[in-house]
């Protein structure tokens, strides 16, 4: 008489990995592991024999899985593991030209570890952009703080601007890697998700600015017309950057762009006195 093997779907809200890794465990049991097949780790998992493989990765994984219960076990430390590891992947290689696969033997995971955080390698980038952001988002309302501390609106606008460039360029890589994704824009998808980040930047930006905690700013003026200003500002003194490292000196520059702005682009011409 033939063995029933337990199903591990009795609840249809375990996550399709832990199915997978409960299946494969179940029937690692019963026979040798080499000698196991996705299809049948799919009946016992109760998922089709292609998501087994797509999260199990080859058979070769197999033991890898059974070894690694850490992988199930404690998933943010993975996905952090994997973020780090896309990060190094992309700084050296490119978006393009990295692959899911590299970034998951980077960070000394299985190919299903990583496809169960990470659906694709667009994920992975907007997961990095968010860290990113959240860490300027912190990082911000210091920065202010500490530039208004001088008490000359001007001096406290050079010293704000010129922290913001500066932290920017200490990792050089990452706008970089930013421009290059920005290209990935063709697809629907990406350019929506990145129009909602700039906006919500344009709006955190705007609320700092409505509060009257910025300096520089007219009060009759729209907060968002200058959060959209300064954006677009700080992005393209860094894109001229990093074309040209060894001319432009960014923190000097900013000084000398300010200067420009706050006379007025016209302040420093005589008027022409039309006939």
């Amino acid at each position: 008489m033939s063995r029933t093997v337990p199903s591990t779907t009795d609840s249809i809200a375990v996550a399709p990995l832990e199915r997978a890794i409960s299946a494969l465990r179940t029937l690692s049991a019963q026979k040798p592991v080499e000698n196991l097949r996705h299809a049948e780790i799919a009946q016992v998992a109760g998922l089709p024999w292609q998501t087994v493989r797509r999260l199990l990765g080859p058979r070769e994984d197999f033991q890898v899985w059974l070894d690694r219960p850490s992988d199930a076990a404690a998933p943010s430390d993975t996905r952090g593991r994997i973020l780090e590891a896309a990060a190094r992947c992309f700084a050296r290689k490119g978006f393009v030209h990295s692959s899911q696969d590299e970034v998951a033997a980077e960070a000394g995971v299985t190919k299903g570890a990583l496809y169960w955080h990470f659906a694709s390698k667009n994920d992975l980038f907007f997961a990095l952009l968010d860290a990113r952001c959240a860490n300027m988002d912190q990082y911000l309302p210091t920065a202010v703080a500490s530039s208004m501390a001088t008490g000359d609106p001007k001096a406290a606008l050079v010293t704000l601007m010129s922290a913001v460039v500066c932290r920017l360029a200490t990792d050089p890589e990452w706008p970089r890697l930013f421009i290059e994704f920005f290209g990935q824009t063709r697809d629907p998808v990406v350019r929506a998700r990145l129009g909602e980040r700039y906006i919500k930047s344009y709006a955190d930006t705007a609320a700092l600015i409505g509060a009257g905690i910025l300096p520089g700013v007219s009060p009759n003026a729209d907060p968002e017309d200058y959060a959209v200003f300064w954006t677009a500002l700080i992005e393209g003194l860094v894109l001229a950057w990093l074309a040209n490292p060894e001319s432009i000196d960014l923190e000097a520059r900013i000084v000398r762009i300010i200067d420009i702005l706050w006379d007025g682009l016209g302040a420093a011409h005589p008027a022409v006195e039309t006939p």
